[in-house]
């Protein structure tokens, strides 16, 4: 009998009755989650014209588009995109309110100063590129997955506590090497957000669907061209 067919192998991957969130919730949760989300990518994309009515209108357009996704029903825009995206992570979730608060509290900022920003604090500080490189590597295992070419159920194994526990430990490294809090690198976000998935299980019970989705996804992509650009311009 080989390993992947053992008993054992099967319990430490998938549980018998795995922990899920309660479904009353989920719903607040899509609104809300969609309409930050909403919000912090059309903010961050105004930044890119340089006339400032031109801004003031992608903003303005983006904190609409935010409003309009907190209508429940369907009249409502993330009841439209749950229904082909479920609900964003927790992860995805978290990064956009920390970002919103950074524009709200720093409004000075132009993009050219907030881009040069991140560059010197990404070259100062390695982790935000390392947890990118781990997300998009684990995002392209789950893909994998769902076309069935892993020899395992990756995904399943999304609902065991080795997997919490394995992201658990993926948070807590950047502060075991340095010795230190660290309050730049993405692992606070993470701790985080697995403190709010372990008390709650949103949105799916599943450890995968609280830090990864496919809008997140796509966006580590942009992240790290856009620090590998960066890098090759300096």
């Amino acid at each position: 009998m080989s390993l992947l067919d053992s008993s054992l192998w099967m319990r430490l991957v998938q549980d018998a009755a795995p922990l899920l969130p309660q479904p009353g919730y989920l719903a607040v949760l899509r609104q809300a989650g969609w309409a930050l989300v909403l919000a912090a990518l059309l903010s961050a994309g105004a930044q890119l014209f340089a006339a400032r009515r031109v801004r003031d209108a992608a903003r303005l357009l983006a904190w609409t588009i935010a409003l309009w996704a907190c209508i429940p029903g369907p009249w409502g825009l993330s009841y439209w995109l749950g229904l082909a995206f479920q609900t964003p992570s927790l992860m995805a979730i978290a990064l956009s309110l920390h970002y919103l608060w950074r524009r709200l509290a720093q409004r000075k900022w132009s993009h050219t100063v907030q881009a040069a920003s991140l560059a010197s604090s990404g070259q100062r500080n390695p982790w935000p590129y390392r947890y990118a490189v781990l997300g998009m590597a684990i995002g392209w295992l789950l893909l994998l997955d769902t076309f069935a070419y892993l020899p395992v159920s990756l995904y399943a194994w999304g609902f065991s506590p080795m997997a919490y526990a394995l992201l658990l430990m993926l948070a807590l490294v950047p502060w075991v090497m340095q010795a230190r809090l660290s309050k730049t690198a993405p692992a606070p976000a993470l701790l985080l957000v697995l403190a709010v998935f372990g008390l709650t299980r949103w949105p799916t019970g599943n450890g995968w669907d609280a830090v990864l989705d496919p809008w997140l996804f796509v966006y580590l992509h942009f992240y790290l061209v856009s620090r590998y650009r960066a890098r090759q311009g300096d």
